[in-house]
């Protein structure tokens, strides 16, 4: 179970680099569109498409197991200082399979689209160009399964302390 865990953590990791590289793309993208309407009358057309289609969806769906394993997302602790550590644990376990039960309908209904689109190879007219943007979908797929396993093993983890002792190892060595 420690080998999943810790598995679980790097795929996570990996996701909110990939997300982070997404960033970083998009803003060189972004300013070398600027660069070459400015310094020599050139457009790339393209750029609003893939950044809206690709660089925006990656960003804000693959680091989402990331940010749940960081335990970095919001969250409103009304009630917490009231509860007992027992009783914590319990509410805190409940939120977690709360939060894996709407990520697993989210997971379940993007790989839905992901699949249809991909079958139907989905284009964007952009002047004389059709650009491809199917492979889009994918990134709310792969980021809401993603969060659906962590959210479940967090869950797991505030119930059974073998599981969540990686867990709490994996998340505070993200936060370095």
């Amino acid at each position: 179970m420690h080998r999943l865990v810790t598995l679980a953590a790097q795929v996570a990791k990996l996701l909110g680099y990939l997300g982070a590289l997404a960033v970083v793309a998009m803003m060189l993208h972004i300013s070398l569109d600027v660069v070459l309407r400015n310094a020599f009358r050139i457009s790339l057309d393209t750029v609003p498409e893939i950044v809206a289609r690709y660089y925006m969806t990656a960003l804000a769906f693959l680091p989402l197991a990331w940010l749940e394993i960081r335990r970095d997302m919001i969250s409103v602790e009304l009630l917490d200082f009231t509860l007992s550590a027992n009783a914590r644990r319990y509410s805190d376990a409940l939120v977690m399979v709360i939060a894996t039960i709407v990520y697993a309908l989210l997971a379940w209904t993007n790989w839905d689209k992901a699949l249809s689109e991909t079958r139907v190879g989905t284009l964007v007219e952009i002047a004389t160009y059709k650009m491809p943007v199917w492979h889009s979908f994918w990134f709310a797929a792969i980021g809401f399964s993603f969060a659906t396993a962590i959210s479940a093993l967090l869950a797991l983890g505030r119930l059974v302390p073998a599981i969540g002792a990686p867990l709490d190892h994996a998340a505070h060595e993200g936060k370095k």
